[in-house]
């Protein structure tokens, strides 16, 4: 009987076992709230002050420090944090710097707001500041979407040094800077965010799809103070689309306040180092691009090696790839790479199968 296709697209977190166990225990505390029909029945909108300074707590482990709660917006996941910076910051006809290679759903984002998308140059540090600098010369952007810390597809991590230019540049010009940072806290050391670093010029946006779960769909806008992020809230503030779940929010916040947050946190850590101890093994003598806990990595296809060639070879070997041309701002800056997710398989055995068949087909070619 054969088995059904490995897919190594989307990257979701591992599950540690135990979660399901902390899921029942926390449903049993929500049960017992003597605030539980209200929450049932109530509209979350920018997350309560509880939400709010859970969140706070929770981002202390990357800025270094509490937030002031009335500076985020709780939301229905990073997307609906990038939308509202997008729809707020930018706007229609707005001009939006990338860089050229860049999260694809970002940019998808930007061209359903009629915003116009153009990518400027980047190295193995991320987006170059001369190029930064040189369209905001000639043009009037708006903004710069960077994910500086496991940059998508790259895994890229940039310096402290250039997210300090590129802030510069932004604060020189009056641009903005939009900041993803949903990998931000998979790696045990990474340099602060740029909202740490240029909290004026940066609006920052994170969630737990990332290092705990897509499942509970939670996510954090940090925008530059209080009175932005209320201007930003404001044109949102009757719509019921964007916004977290009741039922999420309060099992979130009762995982960051008992430590059940972190412990998740820790463990997607390890077995994200796990997988790409075996992606090692596995393609040795592969070129790509890596670091030890992302839940990705960027394979250079071999010369001669199509996209299109490669990803129909490996789903002959039963595994499901995604071009890696379509996180390119346009055809003529794409990169003859494929992003390889480790984290999505169920287990290592799973993965182990997976990567063999890529490996099958790079020794073929």
């Amino acid at each position: 009987m054969s088995r059904e296709p490995i897919s190594l697209i989307r990257t979701t977190p591992p599950t540690p076992s135990w979660v399901g166990e902390e899921f029942s225990k926390a449903f049993v505390e929500l049960s017992r709230r003597s605030d539980l029909p209200t929450l049932m029945r109530t509209h979350k909108f920018n997350g309560s002050m509880e939400d709010r300074r859970a969140g706070s707590l929770w981002l202390k482990q990357r800025f270094g420090e509490h937030l002031d709660p009335d500076r985020i917006i709780v939301t229905n996941g990073t997307q609906n944090a990038l939308f509202i910076t997008l729809a707020t910051m930018v706007g229609r006809g707005g001009l939006l710097l990338t860089e050229r290679l860049s999260y694809y759903g970002f940019r998808r984002l930007a061209t359903f707001l009629g915003i116009d998308v153009r990518a400027i140059e980047m190295d193995d540090d991320g987006a170059l500041p001369e190029a930064f600098e040189a369209v905001c010369k000639t043009d009037k952007p708006k903004a710069l979407f960077l994910s500086p810390t496991l940059h998508n597809p790259t895994t890229i991590i940039m310096s402290r040094e250039r997210r300090l230019a590129l802030a510069e540049i932004a604060r020189r010009h009056g641009v903005i800077i939009i900041e993803d940072d949903v990998y931000g806290l998979l790696p045990k050391d990474a340099p602060p965010p740029i909202a740490a670093l240029a909290p004026d010029v940066t609006w920052h946006a994170t969630g737990l799809a990332k290092c705990i779960a897509p499942g509970l769909r939670i996510g954090y806008l940090v925008a530059p103070d209080a009175a932005a992020c209320a201007r930003a809230f404001q044109p949102f503030n009757t719509t019921s689309t964007w916004f977290v779940s009741p039922v999420s929010a309060a099992i979130v916040e009762h995982w960051i306040g008992n430590g059940v947050g972190k412990r998740i946190l820790d463990a997607v850590r390890e077995e994200a180092a796990a997988r790409q101890t075996i992606a090692r093994s596995i393609l040795d003598g592969a070129s790509y691009l890596a670091k030890p806990e992302a839940l990705h990595l960027w394979l250079d296809l071999p010369a001669g090696l199509t996209q299109e060639g490669f990803i129909s070879a490996c789903n002959q070997q039963g595994v499901v790839l995604r071009s890696g041309e379509m996180f390119a701002v346009s055809n003529e800056q794409a990169s003859p790479a494929i992003r390889i997710v480790l984290g999505s398989p169920s287990n290592r055995e799973e993965l182990t199968t997976a990567l063999e068949g890529v490996a099958t087909v790079l020794k073929a070619a």
